[in-house]
């Protein structure tokens, strides 16, 4: 069965329109004619409603040609498609309509065999451009399934200790895995301490640097290097034979860092566990090693830091004080985007200058996140409105991991919500409604009077306003601003003698047409009419 694809039909001249429509056996060729209009304008607010796929329209059309539709659908609503159908061989058409996407450029008059033909390349068009969208899962799955993933789900399980001893002596051997015969076994964590590189692109950083360590350690030890799932990083698991010391491990992992600077131009920080005799116990010294990493605020970066020298370790406390904590929240309510940028900066200099274990670096920073939370609930806001990365509390403590990424994720938060809070105190009050109401009532015959100028005399956000009053009035802007000019041109009808086109710019309207237009929209009758009729 053919796709449906709903098309959108726009000519001046309804005879046109029937004709078009009756030309063609729609449904078979694949399209559904879903409404059709006489202008731009209405189009515009019949696709709002409508949603087609397609916009089929004239060129030459009052109020709004069909190339200033175009203009407003490619901007509005991009991934809808146009063809372009006029009378006008004109060669400046055809090229702008060109540059503007326009999929089809069609001469009048058309032949239903014609049309017919037209649409069914088009269909064929737009069924390719789908089944792409559609493909792209299926090349996802497929490039999954490709590359050796069981094996790394295997070292995964392994250092998280959720895997038998029996499904260990079954992986080892299907998997290949290089830890035969080791005595024991022991746990490295690897920190990429930057992700700024002048020779590698940032996001070929992590599996340069994996594949970088297993060159270099593929001869030296008995290792496996691998990525972390449930976090971004890499772990070295490395079996050991008997009279290997410690000393041996940390110089050959000390070489590999300052390889990887050399050869990919990053710090890494490495953090080693305890060696275990048993496979089964890798996860204590995985966890261990990780707590190892979290004393580099400590001992510095590009370090091998193992974990039984550095306990106990004494530190800097690091504390987000009351009055901080205050200080923040002022100037998040009150303060200015430069004062907000400023103490982002504070904090973010705090981090950085304090000698803690990592775990003082998390609670901080879940303190800071927990007032803009706070303030998210306080004045009802949904999280999205903080970040583009962060819909929820997981991923936002999933910003900690690292003072870099965090200080730029509270940046964009912190001035986020601060306009939001901006917005909403605007807002709360219904002084701003009916300051709007009056001006709309006092400046109705002025024809520039868009939303734009008066969200300026309000000084408020246009689309805040936008939303708020459409919210509150149960109607649009426009809609309310149309209303209040034809009720001020029924009184004038009814009240004088003035012509049809002086009462039309008294109401704000240059164009007598489009005021006609309009009333008769509303009042089924054109002005003149309205009058005889009384």
């Amino acid at each position: 069965m053919k796709e449906l694809y709903k098309i959108l039909l726009v000519d001046d001249e309804e005879e046109v329109r029937k004709s078009i429509i009756k030309k063609i056996n729609w449904e078979e060729e694949g399209f559904l004619v879903v409404g059709d209009a006489e202008n731009g304008v209405e189009a515009l607010e019949k696709i709002e409603n409508l949603n087609p796929d397609l916009v089929f329209t004239d060129i030459r059309m009052p109020y709004m040609d069909g190339l200033e539709l175009i203009n407003e659908i490619n901007i509005r609503y991009p991934l809808i498609k146009s063809i372009i159908f006029s009378g006008f061989d004109d060669f400046d058409y055809a090229k702008e309509a060109i540059k503007m996407g326009v999929i089809e450029y069609v001469l009048k008059p058309v032949s239903a065999v014609e049309l017919t033909e037209i649409l069914r390349k088009v269909h064929k068009s737009m069924d390719e451009e789908l089944d792409k969208k559609r493909d792209i899962e299926r090349l996802r799955r497929g490039y999954q399934a490709s590359i050796p993933i069981l094996r790394e789900q295997f070292l995964n399980g392994i250092i998280h200790g959720s895997i038998s001893a029996s499904e260990i002596d079954y992986a080892m051997s299907e998997y290949d895995i290089n830890l035969n015969n080791a005595d024991r076994y022991i746990v490295a964590a690897v920190h990429i301490d930057d992700m700024d590189s002048s020779i590698v692109d940032k996001e070929l950083i992590p599996i340069s640097v994996k594949v970088n360590l297993l060159e270099n350690l593929k001869y030296k030890l008995q290792a496996e290097v691998f990525s972390m799932y449930s976090e971004t990083s890499i772990v070295i698991l490395t079996g050991l034979p008997e009279k290997m010391s410690k000393n041996y491990i940390m110089s050959i992992l000390t070489e590999a860092i300052r390889d990887v600077n050399r050869a990919i131009g990053v710090n890494l920080t490495i953090g080693l566990g305890i060696s275990v005799k048993d496979i089964t116990d890798l996860h204590r010294s995985y966890t261990l090693a990780k707590e190892a990493l979290g004393y580099r605020g400590i001992v510095g970066s590009g370090e091998v830091i193992y974990i039984k020298d550095m306990e106990p370790v004494k530190s800097d406390k690091l504390k987000l004080e009351d009055i901080e904590a205050k200080e923040y929240i002022n100037i998040l309510k009150f303060g200015s985007d430069e004062s907000i940028a400023e103490y982002v900066e504070k904090i973010a200099s705090k981090l950085k200058e304090s000698k803690v274990h990592s775990s003082q670096y998390q609670s901080y920073m879940i303190n800071v996140i927990n007032i803009i939370i706070n303030l998210v609930q306080d004045y009802g806001l949904e999280l999205s409105v903080l970040t583009k990365t962060a819909t929820d509390y997981i991923d936002l403590l999933d910003k900690i991991k690292d003072t870099g990424g965090f200080r730029e994720w509270l940046l964009e938060a912190s001035i986020n919500i601060a306009h939001k809070i901006r917005e909403d105190r605007a807002f709360t009050s219904k002084k701003v409604l009916e300051e709007a109401k009056a001006y709309i009532e006092e400046n109705f015959a002025d024809m520039e009077l868009s939303l734009e100028k008066l969200c300026k005399h309000l000084h408020v956000s246009v689309a805040r306003f936008s939303t708020n009053f459409k919210r509150d009035m149960g109607i649009s802007y426009v809609n309310f601003l149309t209303n209040v000019r034809l009720q001020k041109a029924v009184e004038l009808l009814k009240t004088t003698d003035e012509k049809t086109y002086i009462i039309a710019e008294m109401v704000g309207y240059a164009d007598q047409n489009y005021f006609s237009y309009v009333f008769k929209k509303k009042y089924g009758v054109s002005p003149s009419k309205y009058r005889q009729q009384g």
